[in-house]
């Protein structure tokens, strides 16, 4: 019966599904065919699959952005049953059908896979994974845990479910979330089971924006997934009846041994300050969440991820410019991973150079680079020497007084005063701050950094002197 359809009704059938003319997504350039395949399953039944053909790789890659990928595949399945599988190719089909009919009987896959809803990212995209997540000693621990976990999986148990990643913006959550979802894919138990969601909190909230009817139906598709990754999932403030599906859902699906995943954003008091112009009270917080969702969310491992220090972006540096074949000078890498607080902002300029390279056949001068850095949201450099001397003026001292030897209390205090703002606004490794300072033992900086923060909690005049030197340094930038 599937082969009897043609592409024109196909067409229509999936047309006449979609949620409204202005979530259409571009349906009179796909091409469609649908046929049965025999499911590896005890019972070995026929399942249709679709196979959506993209007129080109560009137009594949602007289609999977915004939701589009999940609308077609939500108006696909109402049309044709939940039991549908979606495959994309990149390019139009060029064979007969019947031919394309009997390569999918023969076993052969399709370059892509995509269940509804789908992973927003393109498929070919192959960056996310454990391997090259730069992590660093701070994020070894949330690392470790994660690889654990899919090894208990392995045999069939869920010790930490959920599993909440949290952080920063820019610490890795979307990246360890989706090379988690991509190990999670790899795990046959899982894979006979169900489909493994992935998606972003604004794509789940969008489900439930839809007819009582459509909403169950989707919520009959969410509950019978073998596992859950859920990115942002601070965003879904906005949306009280998300939160609501996603509480129902969390409790079903660890009832049930399946792992729910979820990455959620959240702003220290430092980044709120340096957001004041952007007006951070806008910004949604985790804590703005619902508490019954709230309380699920942390029921089960919460893994907090830290900024990646200095040592953590030079390495980074290092390996992209070596990796795009880019010669520079040894200062280069170091340059690039002070001048760039996050991965994102570091990545976005060294491919910008990477361009500028391949273009002009030049490395862009210094002009160039603070374009570039302006365009990746960059701000201006603040080095470890600005908040020695910012520091050292303070408390009337140089400088030199900072980096020397000295130790009569209040030019100890200066000095820790120093390295712990180093620390937190640079993300300066211990020896490299051991360094700066004269040739300090590492665990000499620890113990001042661990000093001033322990005393801004005991010491409500440290605390306003900390905020003080802080909010003098960022205003620096």
């Amino acid at each position: 019966m599937a082969e009897s359809i043609s592409e024109e009704d196909l067409r229509k059938l999936i047309t006449a599904c979609l949620p409204g003319p202005e979530t259409e997504p571009g349906m009179e350039v796909l091409g469609f065919s649908l046929t049965a395949t025999k499911r590896e399953t005890e019972q070995g039944r026929d399942s249709p699959v679709l196979d959506v053909y993209f007129p080109h790789a560009l137009y594949a890659r602007w289609f999977r952005q915004d939701g589009r990928s999940s609308t077609l595949e939500y108006a696909a399945h109402l049309a044709l049953g939940s039991h549908l599988t979606v495959r994309y190719h990149d390019a139009p089909r060029e064979i007969p059908e019947a031919e394309n009919t009997a390569e999918d009987q023969s076993g052969t896959a399709p370059d892509a896979l995509s269940p509804l809803p789908s992973d927003m990212s393109p498929p070919d995209r192959e960056e996310y994974g454990f391997d090259n997540f730069f992590s660093g000693q701070k994020n070894e621990l949330a690392v470790s845990i994660i690889r654990s976990m899919l090894e208990d999986l392995k045999c069939g148990s869920m010790p930490y479910n959920p599993l909440l990643l949290r952080g920063l913006p820019g610490t890795g959550k979307t990246h360890l979330l989706k090379a988690a979802a991509a190990a999670l894919r790899h795990i046959p138990a899982l894979a006979e089971q169900g489909r493994i969601y992935t998606l972003s909190a604004p794509d789940f909230a969008g489900l439930f924006r839809q007819s009582p009817a459509r909403q169950e139906i989707v919520r009959g598709m969410l509950r019978g997934c073998s596992a859950l990754c859920l990115d942002d999932t601070h965003l879904l403030v906005r949306s009280p009846q998300a939160q609501e599906e996603l509480t129902s859902l969390i409790d079903i699906l660890t009832a049930t041994n399946r792992p729910v995943l979820c990455a959620c954003t959240c702003l220290s008091p430092r980044q709120r300050a340096e957001l004041a112009g952007a007006d951070a009270a806008d910004i949604p917080s985790e804590e703005q969440l619902a508490p019954s969702l709230l309380s699920r969310l942390r029921k089960g491992m919460v893994l907090e991820l830290a900024e990646a220090d200095l040592d953590v972006r030079l390495s980074y540096a290092r390996h992209l410019l070596k990796e795009l074949h880019l010669n520079t000078d040894r200062e280069t890498p170091l340059f690039l991973a002070r001048r760039s607080r996050q991965i994102r902002h570091l990545h976005g300029v060294i491919l910008r150079m990477h361009a500028f390279f391949r273009h002009t056949g030049n490395m862009p001068d210094e002009q160039d680079m603070e374009g570039f850095f302006r365009a990746s949201g960059s701000r201006d450099s603040l080095t470890p020497e600005a908040v020695l001397s910012l520091v050292a003026a303070h408390y009337g001292f140089s400088s030199r007084d900072l980096r020397g030897k000295k130790r009569d209390n209040q030019l100890v205090e200066a000095r820790q005063m120093a390295m712990y703002l180093c620390r937190e606004l640079l993300g300066e490794s211990y020896p490299s701050l051991g360094r700066i300072f004269g040739g300090k033992d590492h665990s000499t900086v620890m113990h001042a950094v661990k000093k001033i923060r322990e005393n801004q909690v005991t010491n409500k005049d440290m605390h306003i002197l900390v905020t003080e030197l802080t909010q003098r340094c960022l205003n620096r930038i």
